[in-house]
């Protein structure tokens, strides 16, 4: 942040205004993840005191936009391919949720208001999407905001906006390589349509879709921009055909992933069923994406030759408790597909 700032918002607190001022300029992109963060500067810059920099760093700080290298310096926190994929997997089972909630609280006004952000978007891309990109990347994430708002679930909101900051300052740091918008603005039609039928099972499946393309999208940035830096296999990464979880031939539970599964008669002409263990019902054409027989089968032959489940997790991405699981079924219920 090489240029003196306004400070916005002059009826809130100094500290408040500080805190507003540097987030803005870290998931703008004016402050690079290169540049290093001086108190003394950033005082100077936004001509305050150095009380209201240190309270606005260390919240910065808790919300992971900034971090301190080990030699004390400050920086803009940058994300990893590990850190981008496991962002993309909280998203995913989150909202999913706000997708349901909308479905079924959110008033005519809100979801006018989601398809008018959707519209902005589209004809935004239309026009100068070249030159629009920070534009596009805050109506889209503007989308997924006013759903989370509208879902009736007011402890869903604050979590997914910081996973929106983290999702901002991602695409920050990749925006030389911009993703292909007639996709993402094609994809958030298909998740409002539904939602405007008040169609739960399909708006869900269209926001899981949705944003494990997204996911796909950025591991494909990653591998062009750092081909040297990857640890992660990209067989890790859910493959979007599979769209069933299956133990021994059983469905598992999406909510607590349980295979005591029975089937439940039909819903809109696909096979419903019921979790015997938490009474959760669910669609099986809707379950959440899963991870390849290949990256299962290296997670379960890691394990056979010594390696702990969180070394297992740190190396392949897959997540501790999903490698445990796999080692139980094969040992006890026989390999799966």
């Amino acid at each position: 942040m090489t240029h003196s700032q306004t400070l916005p918002q002059r009826h809130k607190s100094l500290y408040e205004q500080t805190y507003l001022a540097l987030r803005s300029s870290i998931l703008s992109g004016a402050i690079s993840r290169d540049e290093r963060l001086v108190e003394t500067q950033l005082a100077a810059q936004l001509n305050v005191s150095r009380t209201p920099i240190r309270e606005a760093i260390r919240r910065l700080q808790q919300e992971n936009l900034l971090v301190t290298h080990n030699d004390g310096r400050l920086y803009v926190a940058k994300l990893s391919l590990h850190d981008a994929i496991k962002l993309y997997d909280c998203r995913i089972a989150l909202e999913q949720l706000a997708v349901q909630g909308v479905c079924e609280h959110a008033t005519e006004k809100q979801i006018n208001a989601i398809e008018q952000t959707l519209v902005q978007a589209e004809n935004l891309a239309k026009r100068d999407s070249l030159r629009s990109p920070y534009k596009l990347l805050e109506l889209n994430l503007r989308f997924h905001h006013l759903i989370a708002q509208s879902c009736d679930n007011p402890w869903l909101v604050p979590i997914l906006d910081q996973l929106s900051d983290q999702t901002t300052l991602l695409r920050i740091q990749l925006l030389q390589d911009p993703p292909d918008i007639a996709d993402i603005h094609a994809e958030h039609r298909q998740i409002y349509e539904a939602i405007a039928r008040r169609d739960i099972a399909t708006a869900t499946e269209a926001s899981a879709q949705h944003l494990l393309q997204s996911q796909q999208r950025i591991v494909q940035i990653f591998q062009q921009r750092e081909p040297s830096s990857q640890t992660i296999n990209s067989a890790s990464i859910p493959r979007k055909k599979e769209t069933k979880i299956r133990v021994s031939q059983k469905l598992i539970c999406p909510n607590c992933q349980s295979s005591s599964v029975n089937r439940n008669g039909n819903r809109d002409g696909k096979q419903n069923y019921l979790c015997k263990q938490c009474g959760r019902q669910f669609l099986e054409s809707y379950l959440p994406l899963g991870y390849s027989p290949e990256i299962r089968e290296k997670c379960i032959k890691m394990h056979a030759e010594g390696l702990g489940f969180r070394e297992i997790e740190r190396q392949t991405g897959v997540n501790h408790n999903t490698v445990i699981r796999w080692v139980k079924a094969s040992n006890g219920l026989g390999s799966s597909g």
